[in-house]
């Protein structure tokens, strides 16, 4: 068996590297229908635009890098180390936002009339959606902001789904006032911030079902590959879009970040 595991890690990190290229890139069309982006991208959006030195893709790296903090300042002794791995994600994920940004600026006309800032919001929030589908598949790390999701809800016993609009609302919130008070008014958050949280999680749960178990058949390794019926003894991977939320402790304890359905599509 163990030479099937090579192939395994090279298909999970190509998918989950790709999949963070394609969220990214929904982000980008977010930027360019300047209809708002998504709740977690609307802090970085806004400081990017206030301290221009640094680009959109570096300000979420940092912002990222602070979810990783709250998560510290939450968990304390029950934070894992394995948590900071997230970093590393924050890294991939902020250059991708760079590069994307740079090709749509590149390829991608700019948005004339209203309409075609709506179709542009469309397709950004049908690209998140493919996006989180292909990241979350191959069972590896979450980004940080569902790590403080997750965190929250196993400290204090709060449901996922709330959990995501309280955290959702409060970065929100902190874009508005920094807009405003630098602005005095509303720049990367306008409505599409709120089509976006409202539309990605029907985007996902199409692409859910037109792609997951295609998705799932590419990741499998080994000869059993396509056989789970005829050996029901055997262990399976859990199912980051389906499986039930983990236990309190284990999350706590910084054990796998598996993020439930309701955190994204809700």
């Amino acid at each position: 068996m163990s030479r099937f595991i090579r192939p395994v890690y090279f298909k999970r990190l190509f998918i989950y590297c790709l999949g963070l290229f394609i969220l990214a890139t929904g982000v980008s069309f977010s930027v360019i229908s300047d209809l708002g982006v998504s709740p977690v991208n609307s802090v970085p959006k806004v400081l990017s635009e206030i301290f221009t030195r640094l680009s959109m893709g570096t300000w979420t790296t940092i912002i990222f890098c602070c979810f990783i903090l709250i998560q510290l300042l939450i968990l304390k002794r029950e934070f894992n180390p394995s948590r900071f791995l997230q970093i590393l994600c924050s890294f991939i994920f902020g250059f991708f936002v760079d590069l994307s940004n740079w090709l749509t600026a590149l390829f991608v006309p700019d948005p004339g009339t209203y309409m075609l800032r709506l179709i542009y919001l469309v397709i950004s929030m049908a690209l998140i959606g493919l996006g989180i589908l292909f990241y979350l598949e191959p069972k590896l790390l979450p980004l940080p902001g569902e790590g403080v999701m997750l965190a929250i809800s196993a400290k204090y016993n709060i449901p996922l789904h709330k959990c995501k609009i309280g955290f959702d609302t409060a970065v929100v919130v902190i874009a508005v006032v920094t807009s405003l008070v630098f602005f005095h008014y509303l720049n990367g958050v306008r409505e599409g911030t709120v089509l976006a949280a409202l539309g990605v999680g029907k985007f996902l749960g199409v692409f859910t079902r037109l792609f997951q178990p295609k998705l799932r058949r590419f990741l499998e390794f080994g000869p059993s590959a396509g056989r789970e019926n005829a050996s029901p003894s055997k262990p399976k991977a859990p199912d980051l879009l389906s499986a039930p939320p983990m236990s309190r402790s284990k999350a706590a304890a910084g054990g796998p970040l598996l993020i439930p359905e309701n955190i994204v599509t809700e």
